[in-house]
């Protein structure tokens, strides 16, 4: 086989996982067109990130492999749940990936030289050591939230401390991370229910309890989708003494500064753009909650009334199915000045001088548009590293507000976009989320923090 170096790339076909590390993988095709890339990914998620009409446009030096997505092997039903799914996925990934290698080094004539994986497949770890190639691993989510995974033990003695013995917390017992270096502004309710609630046997809870152990030992570097400017100092040092090497190549999923705005035109497939024109500067609430994240119907129904009652002008990225826990009637009452869309290009209404504020159920991805976007937020933490971005929104860059209580209710909406909208307040916070924008588009440039790390890496792959 021929001795040109050859990347393996590992997707995590869940949530927002796929798209950071499909964009890296473009990156550095681009930047290093010498090296050959192998993109493993299920069908399904292929699918959508690499559509087969356009794989024909990719660069030369990139091929798409499908792999066993763990409901294809004919030894169970479909999964009746998203959770179920990925149980089986994380059972078939080391044999369906190891196929996949193997298809990529015949179709190549070129033995896989790295492996390239989201962090979240730990069974790489292994493959890595048995073919004797470096394992560098993605982490798409917050750096705060990987410290909670290597701090997993010492969390859990601190969760043990203040419940008398369970893992229970209360508003009453909410203390703070500190114990945890750079986590001093985190509190207990913070932590992601994923890491101390689930105390079963199953896949899922096992790879979040395993993750921050094997990525110290195993991984010859950990790339972030972050910046180091938007991470508190503590955190990053105590993290890069973890690790053999950490690298933050910036938000793979968002441009700083981000693209014009297109012209209005029939790429304006849903009318968010058209619409948003006619509306006054930063007066606009943009409401969307990830694919995954859904309010409980009471939620929904509160958000519609609060938006009706203040008279806020609206757009609202709502699924179908959700519509129906809406008051009855709102759709009429709120035509002149709200809009229903099932789908919204995010990226650009929140780059639109219209929009004042995002309600968000602050995903990592979801938080750099809104900054890039020079847009405020209102947080509706649900799970994963929700609640941490939602800690770091409102105390740390001081860019939004929670939700009072952590459950959306008519009252609290309507403060939370009075404060945001229409007051000094809010004032701040726009300016605020402005200089961090700024920030970042220093970061983001050939000169910048995030084009440094990412230059490293391009050379670790090209030479190991």
């Amino acid at each position: 086989m021929s001795s040109e170096k050859h990347v393996a790339v590992l997707a995590f076909p869940f949530g927002s996982h796929p798209w950071p590390i499909a964009n890296l993988l473009l990156k550095l095709a681009t930047a290093a067109p010498h090296v050959r890339f192998s993109f493993l990914n299920t069908a399904k998620s292929n699918g959508v990130i690499f559509p087969p009409p356009s794989r024909a446009e990719l660069p030369t030096n990139v091929r798409v492999y499908d792999v066993n997505d763990g409901l294809q092997d004919g030894h169970h039903g479909p999964a009746k749940h998203p959770r179920e799914h990925v149980e089986f996925f994380l059972k078939a990934a080391p044999e369906s990936f190891g196929a996949g290698v193997d298809a990529a080094e015949r179709d190549a004539g070129k033995k896989v030289s790295c492996l390239l994986t989201d962090a979240f497949l730990i069974c790489a770890c292994d493959m890595a050591e048995k073919m004797q190639v470096p394992w560098v691993t993605l982490w798409v989510p917050a750096p705060y939230s990987l410290a909670a995974h290597v701090y997993i033990d010492v969390i859990g003695e601190l969760l043990r401390g203040s419940s008398g013995g369970g893992t229970a917390t209360d508003g009453d017992n909410d203390g703070s991370l500190g114990v945890v270096p750079g986590l001093s502004m985190m509190r207990i309710s913070d932590i992601p229910n994923e890491i101390v609630d689930d105390q079963d046997t199953s896949r899922i809870a096992c790879l979040l309890r395993e993750m921050g152990r094997v990525l110290p030992r195993g991984a010859t570097a950990v790339v972030m989708n972050s910046y180091v400017e938007v991470n508190p100092t503590p955190l990053i040092a105590d993290l890069k003494s973890k690790f053999k090497m950490l690298l933050q190549v910036g938000c793979l999923t968002v441009s700083f500064p981000p693209p014009p705005l297109p012209p209005n035109s029939a790429s304006d497939t849903t009318g968010c753009l058209t619409w948003l024109d006619a509306r006054e500067p930063r007066s606009v609430a943009y409401i969307c909650f990830g694919t995954v994240a859904t309010p409980s119907p009471s939620e929904v129904s509160a958000l519609g009334e609060a938006l009706e009652s203040t008279r806020t002008p609206f757009l609202w990225s709502l699924k179908e199915h959700v519509m129906a826990s809406l008051p009855e009637g709102l759709l009429e009452r709120t035509r002149a000045y709200g809009k229903f869309v099932p789908w919204a290009p995010q990226g650009q209404v929140l780059s639109h001088p219209a929009c004042g504020v995002y309600v968000t159920h602050c995903g990592y991805n979801s938080v750099f548009e809104s900054v890039a976007g020079g847009v405020p937020m209102v947080c509706k933490p649900f799970w994963a590293d929700n609640m941490m971005n939602g800690r770091m929104i409102e105390e740390v860059w001081k860019i939004g507000v929670k939700v009072e209580g952590g459950i959306i209710t008519k009252s609290g909406m309507e403060k939370a976009l009075e404060v945001v909208l229409r007051s000094e307040e809010g004032k701040e916070m726009r300016k605020k989320v402005g200089e961090l924008r700024e920030r970042l588009v220093e970061a983001a440039g050939p000169h910048g923090s995030a084009a440094a790390d990412f230059k490293v890496l391009e050379e670790l792959i090209s030479t190991s």
